[in-house]
């Protein structure tokens, strides 16, 4: 494979910082990038602040003044919850939106330009399942999710006679802090009382016991390999059969199933 140029947001742990690594030893030219990067990665680490235009635009022109180019740009950065959704603050929805789908627009109005100047391009977004399924407890990141998927499926229509490619990385559970990291709100609403620890339990089992996070970064890989081919590539075991229940089971059933998951049922 062509040696490339690679940003990586959100590069400070979880999928970001393995992929990063995982590219990096690949012999590609990585940046990866985080709010508060320490200098201890084998590859380029420079501050980014997806929820701010300057930092944004601060961070492709840095890019561009090392390298004179992107190749490839991964959207990785997010915040995540665990709280159900009347008991999830406005605040925290907006922090979830702002940096999951608003943070991806941004990165992508600035790199898509560059893109098209040099001639061609890929920007790979890491979506969920939970931008496929509605599921308990991550209501709002669910919702970022699924705005990600509608925006980036509109996006590689619209780019269609371009040299520029959009592609989604669809994740199941995982082994990752990501659950550690979640917010957890401060608010309850009597009416949950008998179901809140419940959700949250499952959640926590989900990812406990989910699946190596090494699959995600093939993942990524095969879509760099692809050059974007596909636009979706589902991961995980439980994403591959999730998807499919919803495609082929009547609504009804699924739902219940999905209440039957998470102990609602």
């Amino acid at each position: 494979m062509k040696k490339k140029v690679i940003v990586v947001t959100g590069a400070s742990s979880g999928f970001g910082q393995l992929t990063a690594r995982k590219l990096h030893e690949s012999g590609h030219t990585v940046v990866g990038t985080s709010r508060n990067p320490k200098p201890d990665e084998p590859f380029t680490m420079l501050p980014l602040d997806v929820t701010s235009d300057e930092s944004v635009s601060q961070l492709v022109e840095k890019v561009q003044e090392l390298h004179g180019r992107i190749d490839v740009l991964i959207n990785n950065a997010g915040r995540s919850h665990n709280s159900l959704l009347e008991e999830t603050t406005f605040k925290d929805a907006r922090v979830i939106f702002e940096v999951n789908f608003w943070g991806m627009v941004r990165m992508n109005r600035a790199v898509l330009p560059v893109m098209r100047e040099q001639g061609g391009g890929l920007v790979i977004t890491v979506s969920s399942l939970a931008g496929l399924v509605g599921t308990p407890g991550q209501g709002f990141y669910g919702a970022a999710k699924h705005a990600i998927e509608g925006y980036t499926e509109t996006l590689r229509a619209e780019l269609a006679k371009s040299p520029v490619k959009v592609a989604l990385i669809e994740p199941g559970f995982f082994q990752t802090n990501i659950h550690n990291a979640m917010v957890r709100n401060p608010e309850t609403v009597s009416d949950y009382d008998n179901v809140r620890e419940k959700v949250s339990q499952k959640l926590d089992e989900g990812f406990e016991g989910g699946g190596d996070p090494s699959e995600v970064v093939s993942a990524i890989e095969k879509a760099i390999a692809d050059d974007g081919k596909s636009l979706r590539y589902l991961v995980g075991k439980d994403a591959l059969t999730i998807a499919r229940l919803k495609r082929w089971l009547p609504e009804k059933w699924f739902l219940e199933g999905t209440k039957k998951q998470f102990g609602l049922g």
